[in-house]
């Protein structure tokens, strides 16, 4: 049987890097279900020698892993969007994998070099 795959439509520098900055991803998680959220957080983007490792985990809020990796995020921008909390990273492991979505792109820009 035979499939076809439906064809990306091109995406701008510009347009992937206000998407990375907008805060809809934030106003579309479910609330915690504890006070604190899960207590950690996992970057699902793509490894960088030197820099990060993808599955990186890192403890506190989304906030404090961005403040440990400020130097980083300072260098490439998409790290800061593909690090996921430990409510959403189910979902944000399975999106980042799917064509057609914002973190499927954002990945691919950084594994590319494009930051």
């Amino acid at each position: 049987m035979a499939v076809k795959i439906k064809a990306e439509a091109p995406v701008s520098d510009g347009e992937v890097m206000a998407a990375a900055k907008n805060t809809v991803r934030e106003k579309e998680r479910p609330a915690p279900k504890k006070p604190g959220g899960a207590g950690f957080c996992c970057y699902i983007g793509p490894s960088i020698p030197g820099v990060i490792q993808s599955g990186a985990v890192f403890p506190g809020t989304r906030e404090q892993a961005l403040a440990a990796l400020a130097p980083a995020v300072e260098k490439y921008p998409l790290i800061a969007p593909l690090l996921s909390d430990g409510v959403t990273l189910p979902t944000d492991r399975i999106k980042v994998k799917t064509p057609g979505n914002l973190l499927y792109v954002l990945y691919h820009r950084l594994a590319a070099g494009k930051n």
